[in-house]
């Protein structure tokens, strides 16, 4: 379809989630990338062979070491940019090495991705299109009493060579305008920058509002609606899917009716249903279980007997059918325990924690996806596996944004396959 190929860079790439979603875009390849970790990049360099995979700590990585692309995908750690729970986010000590065999070091106390990388590349390659990937709170980096002002001096310096921009609040579990949706929720900020010499503008409207289904109009691409709160307003837009904004029939008549997105994609696709795991009466009536036993019980009697994930996560996760796709996964552990079986009491019913493969196919990798871990005890690369997952970028939101890249790069028009579900 293109006449010429659009080549990506990809920054801080993890285990290679990107370059899965952008490649599903015809005409696009991702020729470069790089990483700090080193079970990430083995995983990365498993599984697409044809990237050329940089181990290394890229804030000291000079930028003419990559080659030239068309565009750059960055995903900054957000360590020591943000707040995590209303803590604040503390430096620590390095211990063990940038390239340590925990993977514990180099991503938890001593972060190496870093915004800055991301203005000092574009400076010598002057991508045409870039997109950062975060968490929503790393739009409030900055000083307590001055938050967002580092953040938006940040942005001061991607504009003075040449970029415009526009911030995307989205959600996994609701792209699916170029093929299905995550069968996770993830809520994440995606900053979109492309460059003004191009002479226009990405068409955000086609590829990041999501089908819902009006009663009055039927189906229809919704539009975000941003609810007045102390964090964000209609002029202030910012935050997480329910807690700051719902998505609406774009009709004036009916723009008052929350909708979900058509997309939604149930986690019960993804279960092994072979593998239900032990009795709940055999393990979680302890009292070190007392919280698991609570959600269980609460989740058994909201559901009528039907499979629920009780979330074991702190905060106010509590739980939800398998008909509803899975709540975010996270770097930091294991919260989501599938409860299954019909039997009337819930001590006769079955329990498991989602399996890291079930979790890696939730996040929209392949089923035959390698995962690769460094660490020498098992419960060190379970640790690695884990947070390689839960740090992942859904290749879905890579793929939607990237058909958005290609049309802005090549003039050409693509199909949102979505839109004819």
């Amino acid at each position: 379809m293109a006449a010429f190929a659009v080549t990506w860079s990809d920054q801080f790439g993890g285990g290679g989630g990107v370059p899965g979603g952008l490649e599903q875009v015809p005409g696009t390849v991702v020729v470069q990338a790089g990483n700090h970790a080193a079970h990430c990049t083995a995983t990365y360099k498993a599984n697409h062979q044809h990237v050329r995979v940089h181990l290394a700590d890229l804030s000291q990585v000079v930028p003419s070491a990559w080659p030239r692309t068309h565009a750059l995908w960055s995903s900054p750690e957000c360590t020591h940019h943000t707040v995590a729970q209303g803590q604040p986010r503390l430096q620590g000590e390095f211990v063990d090495g940038l390239f340590s065999t925990t993977g514990a070091d180099e991503t938890a106390i001593r972060s190496r991705a870093t915004m800055h990388c991301v203005p000092r590349f574009a400076e010598f390659h002057q991508y045409l299109f870039i997109v950062v990937e975060n968490v929503v709170e790393a739009r409030l980096w900055g000083p307590k009493h001055n938050k967002g002002a580092a953040f938006n001096a940040w942005l001061a310096q991607l504009r003075a060579w040449g970029y415009r921009h526009r911030i995307v609040y989205a959600n996994s579990a609701h792209a699916a305008a170029y093929g299905p949706a995550a069968h996770t929720s993830r809520d994440r900020m995606y900053v979109v920058l492309w460059h003004e010499s191009v002479g226009r503008t990405p068409n955000f409207d086609k590829w990041m509002r999501p089908l819902v289904v009006c009663a009055r109009h039927g189906k229809v691409q919704a539009l975000q609606s941003w609810k007045l709160t102390d964090s964000c307003s209609p002029q202030r837009p910012w935050g997480k899917y329910i807690s700051q904004y719902t998505w609406r029939c774009p009709h004036k008549a009916c723009a008052t009716v929350d909708l979900e997105p058509y997309a939604l994609r149930p986690i019960a696709e993804v279960l092994d249903l072979s593998n239900p795991g032990p009795l709940i009466g055999d393990r979680y009536l302890r009292p070190h279980n007392a919280n698991t036993w609570r959600k269980i019980q609460d989740g058994h009697l909201k559901y009528g007997g039907a499979p629920f994930i009780a979330e074991l996560r702190g905060g106010g996760s509590t739980h939800r059918p398998t008909s509803r796709p899975l709540s975010t996964l996270t770097a930091g552990g294991n919260h989501h325990l599938w409860v299954s079986g019909t039997a009337a009491d819930v001590r006769d019913r079955h329990a498991r924690l989602v399996t890291i493969d079930e979790r890696k196919v939730a996040m929209t990798f392949p089923a035959d996806y390698e995962l690769i871990a460094t660490a020498e005890k098992k419960q060190d690369r379970d640790k690695q596996l884990i947070s390689m997952v839960g740090n992942a970028v859904t290749g879905n939101i890579a793929r939607d944004l990237g058909a958005m890249a290609f049309e802005f790069i090549t003039g050409q028009e693509l199909e949102p396959l979505g839109l004819a579900a």
